[in-house]
């Protein structure tokens, strides 16, 4: 069975070359002008992939794919933006609002279909694992939204603190499997919150990775015995995290 791929722009040449050019390749291609089109769309069906055109009329392509993003019917289809302003920061901003990838154009017709496959492999894949529900408590910003961007972007669902105190909170109104927790925090500290935790029956059992670069100050023993299950150490390898994670959800001990 092909796999469904929605085509949202504008430009009614844009939208004949992509939808010709995969549909050549044997895709089932669904079209939409715009935002509004497109979730009618949707509402009838689930594609597989959404080429999504950032300027669009009326809502624009990333606030439609934070929308998407943001329900939970819709949040699992892969998004790639498409456009033609390929300014510094573009790729951010749509990373930003929950796109899995970045198409400039003019469309390149050669690389079309392989760009497509690979979106489509990736999301075949991410399908075959399980998604996490993960709470990252962190006060560095860049760190904070580095973890968010790439967990996220593995499918992932995230939510972020970036204290201690703000955890409890965001633990009780939405419970996370596993905590990527940053030991140095302002106020409690991350030792100090996994004790709490895992003297509570209620939280005891949610999984718990220390991240820290300071090494001395929180040498991985004292992490282990406040009761996290893994240890990581800064810069965190952003292309082994997220099975890192995973591993330790499982109750594996491949991460150190």
């Amino acid at each position: 069975m092909s796999a469904k791929i929605l085509v949202v722009d504008d430009n009614p040449t844009n939208l004949k070359l992509v939808s010709d050019v995969l549909e050549f390749e044997g895709y089932d291609i669904l079209k939409a002008v715009d935002a509004e089109e497109a979730q009618v769309v949707l509402a009838a069906t689930l594609p597989d992939l959404i080429l999504m055109d950032i300027a669009l009329p009326g809502m624009d392509g990333l606030t439609l794919t934070r929308k998407l993003k943001a329900e939970e019917r819709t949040r699992g289809i892969r998004v790639v933006a498409l456009t033609a302003f390929a300014m510094k920061g573009d790729d951010q901003k749509a990373f930003d609002a929950g796109c899995d990838g970045y198409i400039t154009k003019p469309i390149d017709t050669r690389t079309l279909p392989d760009q497509v496959a690979g979106f489509l492999a990736r999301a075949s894949s991410q399908s075959r694992r399980s998604c996490l529900k993960i709470l990252v408590i962190e006060d560095h910003a860049e760190d904070l939204k580095l973890a968010d961007l790439v967990l996220s972007t593995d499918g992932h669902y995230v939510s972020v603190v970036e204290a201690a105190e703000q955890a409890f909170a965001a633990i009780q109104e939405d419970r996370p499997q596993l905590i990527l927790l940053d030991l140095d925090l302002p106020g409690m500290d991350g030792l100090a919150l996994v004790r709490q935790l895992k003297a509570d029956p209620d939280t005891r059992d949610i999984h718990v990775v220390a991240v820290t670069c300071y090494l001395e100050q929180y040498p991985k023993a004292a992490a282990l015995a406040a009761g996290c299950d893994a240890y990581l150490l800064k810069p965190i390898n952003t292309r082994e995290l997220s099975g890192q994670l995973t591993a330790v959800a499982k109750g594996s001990n491949a991460v150190n």
